[in-house]
C-alpha cells in the first residue's frame, strides 16, 4: 500500500476516521494548487461554514469572481468486508471487487463546484463538478430529512434537497469519467465548471 494512502486509511488516538479524512483533504488540495483558500468572515461577511474553500479567479473581461468550493472526499471500500478495519477494506483503483464511496453532506445550495476526492489503497482520484450537476443528479438522495423530504418518496424534487449524499460504486462510477481531472489541473477543472454553472462563455 502506498505510504500516503495507509495514513489515511488509518484512524489514529488524536482524530477518528471521518475527521482524519477531512483534515488530509482541505490540506492536501491546498498543497496541490496554492490558489485555493479557506475562507473566513474577513473574506465573506455572511461566511457560517457552508462551504470550505474558494477560488478567486478574474475572467478575460476583468471581472473577479470567488468561487466557493465544497470538499468531499471518501474512501474506496470493499462493499463485501463491511465489518473488517479500514485499512484491510481499501481497495486498488485497479480492482474488480465491489466498491462503495459515499460522498456524504453535501449542499449544492452553498457553493458553486464541488471537488470530490476517491482516496484508493494505492491512488487518488479527483472529480470537480459544478453544483447545478450535483443538485440535479440522477444519484443525489437526501441525506436528512426535511420537510420536503420528510417521507423519502420516489418522486420528490431534487430541488427540494439541501443537504444530500452521493454514492459512487462499481456499478455507476463511469457516469463521472466525465468530470475527472488530475491534481495539476485541479484549478483549470474548477474554472471550468463553474463557467458552465455560471453560463459564462
Amino acid at each position: 500500500m502506498n505510504a500516503i494512502n495507509h495514513d489515511i486509511f488509518q484512524p489514529t488516538i488524536h482524530y477518528g476516521a471521518n475527521e482524519l479524512l477531512v483534515l488530509w483533504a482541505f490540506g492536501h488540495l491546498i498543497e496541490l494548487e496554492p490558489d485555493f483558500k479557506r475562507p473566513s468572515k474577513k473574506f465573506d461577511k455572511s461566511y457560517k461554514g457552508e462551504y470550505d474553500l474558494y477560488l478567486d479567479w478574474t475572467d478575460d473581461k476583468g471581472k473577479q469572481h470567488y468561487i466557493k468550493i465544497e470538499v468531499k472526499a471518501s474512501r474506496a471500500n470493499d462493499r463485501q468486508r463491511k465489518e473488517e478495519p479500514l485499512i484491510i477494506k481499501a481497495i486498488a483503483s485497479d480492482s474488480k471487487r465491489p466498491f462503495l464511496m459515499n460522498f456524504q453532506q453535501q449542499k449544492p445550495k452553498c457553493c458553486d463546484v464541488f471537488i470530490w476526492i476517491a482516496v484508493y489503497r494505492d491512488q487518488i482520484k479527483y472529480w470537480v463538478i459544478h453544483s447545478n450537476e450535483v443538485q440535479t443528479n440522477q444519484y443525489l438522495t437526501p441525506q436528512h430529512r426535511n420537510a420536503l423530504t420528510a417521507k423519502r418518496k420516489k418522486g420528490y424534487k431534487k430541488e427540494d434537497i439541501y443537504e444530500g449524499q452521493i454514492m459512487v460504486t462499481d456499478e455507476n462510477i463511469s457516469y463521472f469519467d466525465k468530470y475527472l481531472t488530475t491534481g495539476k489541473q485541479l484549478r483549470e477543472a474548477a474554472i471550468a465548471q463553474y463557467k458552465i454553472q455560471q453560463k459564462i462563455k
